[in-house]
């Protein structure tokens, strides 16, 4: 289980990386400027430290894999909601509804009752 949120919780990182880098480099706003844009991103180094993250994650998720049946792994991805919600608000102030906090205590709930699955 520890390894699971490790994971989870690295990919969640780089989640926030990417958004950060994605605010410095800017807004996608039409096809026609997406690759320009993207050769951008990939060069801004928030960006490619959160890609280079989900790489590690990645990696992570292997050796979870290899461990845990995937149909009691995989559900403990959404944990990743939890932890991204809470750091985007704390870290780019972004706003939180009770609706998003309701369905977050239904995720905390779901994976409560899968991880007594795995006992």
């Amino acid at each position: 289980m520890v390894l699971i949120v490790l994971s989870v919780l690295i990919s969640a990182f780089a989640q926030l990386l990417l958004k950060h880098g994605m605010t410095k480099v800017g807004r996608i706003s039409s096809f026609s400027e997406a690759p320009v844009m993207l050769l951008k991103s990939i060069i801004n180094p928030f960006v490619f430290a959160g890609l280079a993250i989900f790489a590690i994650s990645a990696l992570a998720w292997l050796v979870v894999l290899s461990r845990v049946p995937l149909s009691t792994a995989y559900p403990m991805v959404s944990l990743g909601y939890l932890f991204t919600v809470f750091f985007s608000w704390i870290m780019f102030n972004e706003p939180v509804k009770l609706i998003t906090i309701f369905g977050c205590l239904v995720v905390i709930l779901g994976v409560f009752l899968i991880s007594k699955g795995m006992q």
